[in-house]
C-alpha cells in the first residue's frame, strides 16, 4: 500500500460563477482574478476597483476618527507653548516604528520629543509604573502612547495627578471601561464611526500625523510610508482598506534610495535584495531583526536604528541587530525543543485541547514566537509562560475557531493582566493560579470546539485546470500585491496531475520537478518537503495526484517562467 501524504483538510472556496463573470465583464478581467477578489470580500464593482489600485487619494478624512480633534488640539497647545512631550511606545515592531513615526513627526513642528519604551523582561507590554515615573522624571506635560495604554487605567489616573496629560492611540481591543485620558484614539471604540477597524498600531499613529499635518499644513510625513509599512506588515494586520494603501506606497519607498536610513542599513545586513522587498520580506526578515532587540534586551537599540540620519552608525546598529536575532533563533530552538518534550510527556490531547505550558528558565522574549510553533505544528491554541519569583509572563497565539481574547476575558479572575486580539494574547499571572487557569480555558475550549477544528486546514481559493494558468494570469496575481493578513497569497488546487520530469532534491531540503495535465507543463517546487520521504515515495509511485499550490513568476537568468509553489499534494 502506497503511503497517505496528507492530513490537512482542503478547505476549497464555492466560486460564485454569476458575480465572476460580472466583474469580469465590468473590470476586463479573467474569471480567475475574479473570484479572487470576491474570496476577499471584493464582490462589488466600487470595492473590487479600490482594491485594485489601492491609492492614496481613497484614505479616509483622520478626523472620521473618535477623539482625534481633542488630540490634535491638546498637541497643536504643546507645541505653541513648547511644552515637554513624551511618547510611550511598545517593544515589538509595530510600537517601535509608532514611536519613530510619531517622533518625526513632531520634530517637523520644532518639537524634540522624548521617548519610552518598555523592557519585554522586567516591566511587560504597555504603559506601566516605570513609564510613569519617567514622563514624572523629565518633566513631561504631555504623554502621547502609540500601540498601547487602552487598558492602562491606574497608569493614566497616575499621570493626571502629576498634572500630566495622556493621549492614548491605540488598535487593540478596548476594555467596557475606558481610562480617563485626555484624548483616546482607537477605531475600536464602541463611539467610534470610523469606517476601517483593521488598523495596526502604526497605521492608527499615521492617522494621528496625518491629522496633525494637515492642521499645520506639512506634508513631509508621507515620507515615512516605509516606517508604516514595516511595523503594519510585522503585526500581521490585515493588509485590507487603509493598511493596503499604506503598505503598497511603504514598499514603494523601500525598493528606492529615498527610505528611512535605518531600514536600508537593515536591508543590507540581510542580505536582501533591494528590488526584491516585499511583504514576506519585512515579515520574515526585516521585522524579526527590529523585533528582535526587544526580545532580548532594549529596544530602544531598534528605535535608535530608525531615527539615525548618520550611515555608519546605522550600520553598527543593524549589524547589533542583526546579532540580537541570531542569538534570538538559538534560544527560541533550545526553547521549542524543550516545549515538545514537554508536551509528549505532560499534555494529553483528549482532554488538553488549548497547550498551555509553562517553565522558570524559558526566556520569556520567544514565548510569542514559540507558541506560534507550536500552535501551527498541533493545529490547536498555544500559550507559553516563562515563570519568575512567582509570577508568570506569558503569550499566546491561536487557530481559526477559539477566539483567544475572549477566552481570557472568561478567565479573568485567574489573571493579573491579559491583552491581545483573536489569535494573539499577551498576560501576566501569579504562579499558584496556573493549575486554575489552565483547567478553566480547556474547559472553556472543550465547550466551544469541535474535532473537526483541530484537524489542520488548508484554505484554497479554486479548483482549476493546470491549463488554465498562463503568462498573463500569472501577472494579474501579482498584482494583488501586497499578500498577507486578510489578503493571502491565492491558492490554487489543480486534479489528476502527473510528472513529466523526475523528482530533484536541492540541497538535501527542497523537492522540485515538473508537472503536466496533458496539456501544460509548469516546474513546481516543494520547500523544505524532501525531508517528508512519503511525498517524494508517492509522487514516483502514484499514476496521478491532486496539487494545491501558489503561482508567481520565477526570473533566473533574465527569462521569466511560471513557477508552482507546492503547499499540499494528494494522491488523486
Amino acid at each position: 500500500m502506497f503511503p497517505a501524504i496528507s492530513m490537512k483538510r482542503w478547505d476549497i472556496k464555492q466560486s460564485d460563477l454569476s458575480r465572476q463573470k460580472y466583474l469580469s465583464d465590468s473590470l476586463s478581467i479573467s474569471p480567475i482574478i475574479s473570484q479572487l477578489l470576491i474570496n476577499r470580500g471584493m464582490q462589488d464593482i466600487d470595492k473590487a476597483m479600490a482594491f485594485l489600485n489601492s491609492d492614496i487619494s481613497e484614505l479616509y478624512n483622520p478626523f472620521l476618527m473618535e477623539g482625534m480633534h481633542e488630540a490634535v488640539s491638546r498637541i497643536k497647545n504643546a507645541i505653541d507653548k513648547k511644552e515637554k512631550i513624551l511618547i510611550h511606545g511598545d517593544y515589538d515592531t509595530d510600537g517601535v516604528t509608532a514611536t519613530v513615526l510619531l517622533f518625526f513627526t513632531l520634530q517637523e513642528f520644532g518639537v524634540e520629543p522624548a521617548y519610552y519604551i518598555p523592557d519585554r523582561i522586567t516591566e511587560g507590554y504597555g504603559l506601566g509604573a516605570n513609564g510613569v515615573e519617567e514622563a514624572v522624571r523629565i518633566e513631561a506635560d504631555l504623554v502621547i502612547t502609540v500601540d498601547c495604554g487602552i487598558s492602562s487605567h491606574k497608569e493614566v489616573d497616575a499621570l493626571n495627578k502629576n498634572g500630566i496629560d495622556v493621549i492614548i492611540t491605540d488598535h487593540h481591543q478596548p476594555p467596557k471601561i475606558l481610562p480617563n485620558a485626555y484624548a483616546i484614539i482607537n477605531p475600536l471604540q464602541e463611539m467610534c464611526a470610523y469606517p476601517d477597524k483593521n488598523l495596526s498600531g502604526v497605521s492608527v499613529t499615521f492617522k494621528l500625523c496625518q491629522a496633525l499635518s494637515s492642521e499645520l499644513n506639512n506634508r513631509n510625513f508621507w515620507k515615512h510610508l516605509d516606517i508604516v509599512a514595516l511595523g503594519t506588515i510585522s503585526d500581521v494586520a490585515p493588509v485590507l482598506g487603509e493598511n493596503r494603501i499604506l503598505v503598497k506606497e511603504g514598499l514603494k519607498l523601500l525598493k528606492n534610495s529615498g527610505s528611512n536610513k535605518g531600514i536600508r542599513a537593515l536591508i543590507e545586513v540581510s542580505g536582501i535584495k533591494k528590488d526584491k522587498i516585499g511583504a514576506f520580506e519585512i515579515g520574515f526578515i526585516l521585522g524579526p531583526r527590529i523585533n528582535a532587540a526587544g526580545r532580548l534586551g532594549s529596544a530602544g537599540t531598534a528605535v535608535e536604528l530608525l531615527l539615525t540620519d548618520n550611515d555608519k552608525r546605522a550600520g553598527e546598529l543593524a549589524k547589533k541587530l542583526n546579532e540580537a536575532n541570531q542569538e534570538r533563533q538559538r534560544i527560541e530552538k533550545s526553547t521549542l525543543k524543550e516545549a515538545i518534550s514537554k508536551i509528549e510527556r505532560d499534555i494529553n490531547f483528549k482532554d488538553h485541547k488549548v497547550i498551555v505550558l509553562h517553565n522558570e528558565d524559558w526566556h520569556a522574549g520567544v514565548m510569542g514566537i514559540v507558541a506560534s510553533r507550536i500552535s501551527d505544528r498541533f493545529n490547536r491554541p498555544a500559550i507559553l509562560i516563562s515563570t519568575k519569583d512567582g509570577i508568570g509572563r506569558g503569550s499566546g497565539r491561536s487557530i481559526e475557531n477559539f477566539h483567544l481574547f475572549e477566552a481570557l476575558s472568561n478567565c479573568e479572575g485567574f489573571l493579573k493582566e491579559y491583552g491581545g486580539h483573536q489569535y494573539a494574547c499577551g498576560l501576566t499571572i501569579l504562579e499558584e493560579n496556573l493549575s486554575g487557569f489552565i483547567k478553566l480555558i480547556n474547559e472553556l475550549a472543550n465547550n466551544t470546539m469541535t474535532k473537526e477544528d483541530l484537524v489542520q486546514s488548508l484554505d484554497i481559493d479554486m479548483d482549476i485546470d493546470l491549463s488554465s494558468l498562463d503568462y498573463k494570469i500569472a501577472e494579474d496575481i501579482a498584482g494583488l500585491e501586497p499578500f498577507g493578513e486578510g489578503n493571502p497569497e491565492p491558492v490554487f488546487c489543480s486534479r489528476g496531475l502527473k510528472l513529466s520530469r523526475p523528482v530533484r532534491v536541492l540541497k538535501g531540503e527542497h523537492i522540485k520537478f515538473q508537472i503536466t495535465d496533458g496539456n501544460k507543463n509548469f516546474e513546481a517546487i516543494g520547500f523544505g518537503m524532501a525531508k517528508d520521504g512519503d511525498i517524494e515515495l508517492t509522487l514516483r509511485n502514484y499514476p496521478s495526484f491532486d496539487m494545491a499550490y501558489t503561482v508567481s513568476i520565477n526570473n533566473w537568468q533574465g527569462a521569466n517562467t511560471i513557477q508552482l509553489k507546492i503547499e499540499d499534494i494528494k494522491p488523486s
